[in-house]
C-alpha cells in the first residue's frame, strides 16, 4: 500500500510532536533545563568518586594491625608467660572491635561506590538493556547496602535504589532516553541525605584517628612501642624485635597520614554532591564551580590511594 505526501502528513507531524516531547522532557530537571553539560558533570563526578574504594577500611585495618604488633612487641619484654599471653589476647580483643567499625565504613563505601556506578550508567549515551539491567540490579545493591549500614550503625537513612530501578525498568523504546535522565536526576535527589550522612559518618570515624594536638591514636601506638625499648628484656634484644619495632613505627605514620586523607576526602565528596545537587536537581549554582570541586575531590582521591598502597605495601613486606 502506497501512502501519499497528503496522508504521511499527519503521521510526520505525530512523530515530530513525539520526539520533540522527550527532547524536553529528557532535557527538564527538577530546578530546569537538564542539558548535555549538566550530564557531563554528573557522569565525571561518577568517574571521580570511583577511586574512593576501600581506603576509609584500610586505616582501621592498618590500625588494628598495629594493634596486634603493638600487643607482640610488648609481650616480648615480659619475664611472665601469664603477662605476654595477656597482652596478646588484649590486642586480639581490640582488632577483633575495630573490626566492626571496619565493617560500617567498608558498607558505607560500598553504597557510594554503587551510586558511583549507578550515575555512570544513567550518564551513559549508550544507554542499552543491559546497561539498564545493571542499574537496575545496582538500585537493589544500594537499598541492601543502606538497610546493613542502618543496623551496624544505629541509622535510619531512607533509601533511593528501588526508585531508581523502577524507572529504569519500565523504560523502552523511543522513550528510554526521557526515562535514563529522568532517573538520573531521581538519583541524585534520592542521594542528597545518604550522602550527606555516609561522607559525614566516615569523616566522624576518621577524626577518631586524628587528634588536634597531634596525639591521636596511631601516635599514642607508635610512642608506646617505642617506649617498650626502654625495659629490661627477658634475653638480648634480637635484631627482629628492632626491626618490628621500626615497622610498627612506620604503619603509625602512614595509617595517620591515611586517615587525615580519608577525612579530607570525605569533605570534598560531600561538598561536590551538594553542588551536584543544586545544578541538576534545583537548576541552581555554577556549572565550572561544580566541575572545578569535582577536579578538587578527584586529586584528594588520588592522594589517599597513594597513601593507602604505602600502607598495603608496609604491611605486606
Amino acid at each position: 500500500m502506497t501512502i501519499s505526501p497528503r496522508e504521511s502528513r499527519p503521521v510526520t507531524r505525530r512523530a515530530l510532536l513525539v520526539a520533540s516531547i522527550i527532547v524536553g522532557l529528557g532535557l527538564a530537571g527538577c530546578g530546569g533545563v537538564l542539558t548535555d553539560a549538566h550530564v557531563a558533570a554528573a557522569n565525571q563526578f561518577a568517574e571521580a568518586t570511583k577511586g574512593f574504594g576501600t581506603s576509609p577500611g584500610t586505616v582501621i585495618t592498618a590500625y588494628g594491625d598495629l594493634r596486634r604488633e603493638r600487643g607482640l612487641l610488648e609481650s616480648a619484654t615480659r619475664t611472665d608467660g601469664k603477662a605476654a599471653v595477656g597482652d596478646l589476647e588484649r590486642a586480639l580483643r581490640q582488632e577483633g572491635e575495630l573490626g566492626k567499625l571496619a565493617a560500617s565504613a567498608d558498607t558505607a563505601i560500598g553504597v557510594l561506590d554503587d551510586y558511583a556506578q549507578m550515575l555512570s550508567l544513567l550518564s551513559s549515551s549508550k544507554f542499552s538493556e543491559y546497561l539498564q539491567n545493571q542499574t537496575i540490579a545496582l538500585g537493589g545493591s544500594i537499598d541492601n547496602g543502606i538497610a546493613t549500614f542502618n543496623k551496624l550503625a544505629g541509622a535510619n537513612l531512607q533509601s533511593f535504589g528501588d526508585i531508581v530501578a523502577g524507572i529504569v525498568r519500565g523504560a523502552g523504546g523511543i522513550w528510554i532516553r526521557y526515562e535514563q535522565r529522568k532517573a538520573l536526576v531521581e538519583a541524585i535527589k534520592g542521594a542528597e541525605t545518604p550522602v550527606a550522612e555516609l561522607t559525614a559518618s566516615i569523616e566522624k570515624l576518621m577524626a577518631f584517628f586524628l587528634s588536634p594536638s597531634g596525639q591521636g591514636p596511631f601516635v599514642r601506638e607508635s610512642e608506646a612501642v617505642q617506649g617498650f625499648l626502654a625495659r629490661p628484656q627477658p634475653g638480648a634484644r634480637e635484631f627482629v624485635v628492632l626491626e618490628r619495632t621500626q615497622k610498627a613505627m612506620q604503619q603509625a605514620v602512614n595509617g595517620q597520614a591515611l586517615a587525615e586523607s580519608c577525612r579530607r576526602a570525605a569533605v570534598e565528596y560531600r561538598k561536590a554532591h551538594e553542588e551536584l545537587v543544586q545544578a541538576i536537581v534545583r537548576g541552581r549554582g555554577d556549572l565550572k564551580s561544580l566541575v572545578a570541586q569535582i577536579q578538587v575531590l578527584s586529586q584528594e582521591i588520588k592522594a589517599g590511594k597513594r597513601v593507602r598502597d604505602q600502607v598495603r605495601n608496609a604491611r605486606d613486606n
